[in-house]
């Protein structure tokens, strides 16, 4: 019975159980010839993590941590002196035949600072350092890791990033009809060469409008691989280093067992972690926690193809968890909404897309998944009506479910999971967090601080309202903190504040006066959290609002700009 049950599925089986025997048998023979950086042969080779010398394996780690700050922003620049507005259109972006690398250079930048954070996915972490350090000891019979080893290995793959200066323009309507207009100015990466890749950026001016306000800023549309392959910097760099012939299959090998020995490193750890401790996979889903890059892109191909933008990032949120570069092993589908091999070269052509330099494109992914979805039988749905007994015989056949009781087999496992998604992502907005209060006093990125007249980076938005006006959580999700900054010094820091986790984002509240909530609190989109105040280190009464992308590393993530996130939010 048991055999019957599983004989569909042994082709599958058998490579998923070679592939983990033939990676068990590399690590093992690797790991074995590992050298040491202590000069003592009776000690475990460092592998930061497992060595007994857990002080020895802090110290590796902080060196490998200082050198990736180093290398990360060495090569930084700004192509532009002057910032551009919507008159001049979206200029100053390369293409695949006129790149920014490697002859231009502009102005030293000395940070990661795109406001989308995309530099922040794409930075040099310390787990590749080291993983791709190990390697090359074992490869050249090196008997120590030494610090120019080290220092060698991150200068050599180190990424470099090309920004524009961009404005952003926030129009505030008073009530008795007066308008008055601010400008911040934004840092837009168009283009990353980097192990992972070589990429080019693509934007368009937009603008969005909240009660009394409106906002007009450069909004990714578009990424493009410059190389067709994206790990040729990689895997040349292998080659050099570790003396390997020139066979693709080797090389990628190589590549493969370098990568994924770091990815064990990776940052991203921490905030899975935590997400698996609290039971949070799919418990806090709402519009907030989509990627805000990808939203606009949905909403485009809900344009071009009929079906429903949340429904579209219900599947991908399914298929890859909002991860563009998401690979099945087994079966190869790859993207945001795991496109098989062979049907991904044929329907991107056909949507006028490259199969190789567009592989990473989030917007072509999404547009070849649509269109695919659409094909299948996804025409004439009613959305407005049981739409979702309408699309569970599409939905089995792109989740690959065939063979007896397959449509039940789907609505277990696969559909009724993307339409549990669907339905949170169409009624689960974003919300503004101050309610009647959409004046922005200060944007994210750099300005001079309103106390220390200090040139520092603005982690997030200010919102003007008047002490006392309430903040309603902009997400659903967890309260992580509640109370003071410095609780021996109220006029320090984020004064009273509050953070709040869902699972792509956290969620800061500072400088209030009140709080509503605690630790460990579960929130609703919209629910009343606290009161907008003057504490901490704070001119005048507002509400300072972050966002943290939890996967761009680090326990409490990286800030991006809140209204990347905000756009999207309902009118309160």
């Amino acid at each position: 019975m048991l055999f019957k049950l599983i004989k569909p599925f042994l082709p599958i089986i058998l490579i998923i159980i070679l592939i983990f025997f033939m990676l068990l048998a590399l690590i093992a023979g690797v790991y074995s010839a590992f050298p040491n950086t202590s000069g003592d042969n009776k000690k475990s080779p460092i592998l930061a993590g497992v060595f007994e010398d857990k002080a020895k394996d802090k110290e590796l780690r902080d060196r490998y941590y200082k050198l990736c700050d180093k290398y990360n922003v060495i090569d930084t620049w700004a192509v532009n002196d002057d910032p551009i507005g919507p008159e001049d259109g979206s200029i100053y972006e390369a293409s695949s035949d006129r790149p920014f690398y490697p002859g231009t250079k502009g102005e030293y930048v000395g940070e990661l600072v795109d406001s989308n954070g995309q530099d922040k996915r794409l930075k040099l972490l310390w787990g590749q350092v080291h993983a791709a350090t190990l390697y090359n000891t074992y490869a050249n019979s090196l008997s120590q890791i030494t610090a120019q080893l080290q220092e060698k290995t991150a200068k050599d793959l180190h990424p470099y990033f090309y920004y524009k200066k961009s404005k952003v323009i926030t129009t505030t309507t008073e009530d008795e009809g007066n308008t008055e207009t601010t400008v911040s100015i934004v840092y837009l990466l168009v283009e990353a060469y980097t192990i992972q890749g070589h990429y080019q950026y693509h934007y368009r001016w937009k603008t969005y409008h909240y009660e009394k306000s409106s906002v007009t800023l450069e909004e990714l549309t578009d990424i493009k691989q410059v190389l067709p392959n994206r790990w040729q910097r990689l895997e040349n760099w292998i080659k050099d280093e570790y003396k390997l012939n020139d066979k693709p299959e080797d090389l990628a090998l190589a590549r493969t067992a370098v990568w994924e020995a770091g990815q064990g490193f990776d940052a991203r750890t921490e905030w899975l972690n935590w997400l698996l401790n609290n039971h949070l996979s799919g418990q806090y889903i709402s519009q907030a926690m989509i990627p805000p890059e990808l939203i606009p892109m949905f909403k485009e191909a809900e344009e071009k193809f009929g079906i429903p933008w949340w429904f579209l990032a219900a599947v991908a949120y399914k298929e890859s968890s909002f991860n563009p570069q998401a690979e099945n092993k087994a079966t190869g589908c790859y993207g945001l909404m795991q496109i098989a091999p062979d049907n991904w070269p044929v329907y991107a052509r056909r949507l006028g897309f490259d199969p190789d330099l567009d592989k990473d494109n989030p917007r072509s992914q999404i547009f070849v998944g649509a269109y695919m979805l659409k094909e299948m039988g996804l025409k004439n749905i009613n959305w407005n009506g049981e739409w979702k007994e309408q699309t569970l015989d599409v939905l089995a056949f792109y989740g690959g479910f065939r063979g007896k009781d397959a449509r039940e087999r789907c609505r277990e496992e696969y559909a009724s999971k993307i339409w549990e998604f669907a339905e949170m992502f169409r009624v689960g907005g974003v919300r503004w967090p101050t309610p009647g209060y959409t004046t922005i006093t200060s944007s994210f990125g750099w300005r001079d601080h309103p106390i220390t007249g200090k040139r520092t980076f603005h982690e997030g938005i200010d919102i003007g309202a008047p002490e006392g006006a309430t903040v309603i959580s902009a997400s659903k999700g967890q309260v992580t903190f509640a109370g003071w900054d410095k609780p021996n010094n109220h006029k320090k820091g984020y004064g009273l504040y509050i953070t709040i986790r869902d699972e792509n984002h956290l969620y800061l509240y500072g400088h209030l006066s009140a709080i509503y909530v605690k630790t460990g609190d579960q929130v609703n989109v919209g629910d009343i959290i606290g009161a907008v105040g003057n504490t901490g280190s704070s001119t005048a009464a507002h509400l300072h609002f972050e966002v943290r992308g939890l996967s761009l590393g680090g326990g409490s993530g990286q800030p991006i700009d809140p209204l990347l996130v905000l756009r999207n939010a309902e009118n309160n």
